[in-house]
């Protein structure tokens, strides 16, 4: 049937056995493969949710990816079917690291808590030390600088004299100081103290809640001082259930922020040297809220919102690092400090959302509909991986 489709429509061969794979599932998901054919869903949605549908959920699937993407449809798929402690340790197994002296490239194939350490500590390197950068992250904690540190040109600051820097050149000068003996920062480091927020990876959800991109700065326990300039302790988070870690309801799950489902070994083995921080939790969430008590969101909040969110909220929109955390209703217009009322928004969106007329609508636990300027509305829903969520159709 692939070698058909192929020939017949002119697609890939990659093309051909999605094609054919989702037309299989579909025969027995009537719902799902309505929404296909009236141009509700598309197939990009539809076929990772065609490989985790019963004819028992296809319903509620169906009405429930409405307003999905098709990146969080992917997401929900990989978070249904999980990760065991086989498939870790197959994946350990393949770890490589390969370098190509003719091109002078790097190949490297990670385990998931290796890729998480691995992409924080750069990140993290770009956030502190900024290049120099007068509107980077790490010279500016506030939202300019996550702004004009990544949206508009990281690196554009008057103290660099070679002008803008890209963020993957500044990811790979990051990369170099990690593997230069020395340890000397960057030219024009400016080596400042943190900000009054997180400004690394995820930064709106405060990942590393104490460590380098803390609240309260880089401290001691995240400062290696072998060198004269000191290296930071990437952090990353791990949402586990305690169940899930003990053995008692080993379906319950674990994720790691930014990469997904871990197993229950890998688990186990990053909670043996991490920091355990215990959330008990309402069903709908509302223990975290802080209505009018405090404007600027706590850090468990920031943590729950990254893990509801995953990157800007904006319709579309893929950013996922140095985000800001937005009051839908503004706190000055009488808005509370709760997760209903807490958007992840990125640089350029929080711009629009202050300065270019757009607004926005709904809950942000829901679905929110942004309007434009002219009238144009598009529409945003929590991952449907997201725990609170805990009637939602496929969750394990």
């Amino acid at each position: 049937m692939v070698a058909w489709v192929t020939e017949r429509c002119g697609v890939s061969g990659g093309t051909a056995r999605v094609w054919v794979r989702a037309a299989t599932k579909l025969e027995s998901l009537p719902h799902l493969a309505g929404a296909l054919a009236n141009g509700t869903l598309s197939l990009d949605v539809v076929a990772p949710l065609a490989d985790i549908a019963t004819p028992e959920t296809d319903s509620e699937l169906a009405a429930a990816s409405v307003h999905w993407s098709a990146k969080q449809a992917r997401e929900l798929a990989i978070a249904h079917r999980g990760v065991t402690d086989a498939a870790a340790a197959r994946r350990f197994e393949h770890r490589s690291l390969r370098f190509n002296d003719a091109k002078a490239t790097v190949w490297a194939a990670f385990t998931q808590d290796d890729y998480a350490i691995a992409k924080a500590a750069l990140i993290a390197g770009v956030s502190w030390n900024g290049s120099g950068s007068s509107g980077s992250p790490a010279s500016s904690g506030g939202e300019s600088g996550a702004e004009n540190g990544v949206e508009s040109g990281a690196g554009a600051g008057v103290e660099d004299p070679l002008g803008y820097v890209s963020f993957d050149q500044r990811l790979y000068d990051a990369f170099m100081e990690m593997c230069r003996p020395s340890g000397r920062p960057p030219a024009g480091s400016n080596g400042s103290a943190g900000s009054d927020r997180p400004n690394g990876p995820n930064a709106s959800g405060s990942v590393r809640p104490d460590g380098p991109n803390s609240p309260n700065g880089p401290n001691d326990e995240h400062r290696d001082r072998r060198d004269g300039w000191g290296r930071y302790r990437p952090t990353v988070v791990v949402h586990a259930d305690l169940g899930f870690l003990t053995g008692l309801h080993p379906k319950s799950g674990a994720d790691l922020a930014g990469v997904g489902p871990i197993s229950p070994e890998v688990a186990r083995r990053l909670a043996c040297d991490a920091k355990v921080v215990f959330s008990v939790e309402h069903g709908d969430g509302s223990i975290l809220d802080q209505k009018r008590v405090r404007r600027s969101p706590t850090v468990a909040q920031r943590i729950e919102i990254a893990r509801r969110d995953k990157g800007c909220r904006f319709a579309g929109c893929s950013f996922v690092d140095f985000t800001e955390v937005h009051h839908m209703v503004h706190w000055v217009d009488g808005g509370e400090t709760n997760l209903s009322n807490l958007i992840t928004l990125c640089g350029r969106h929080h711009r629009a959302v202050h300065e270019l007329g757009w607004t926005m609508k709904g809950s942000a636990d829901d679905v929110v509909t942004f309007e434009g300027p002219h009238g144009h509305r598009m529409t945003s829903a929590p991952s449907p991986t997201w725990r609170k969520r805990g009637s939602a159709p496929m969750r394990r």
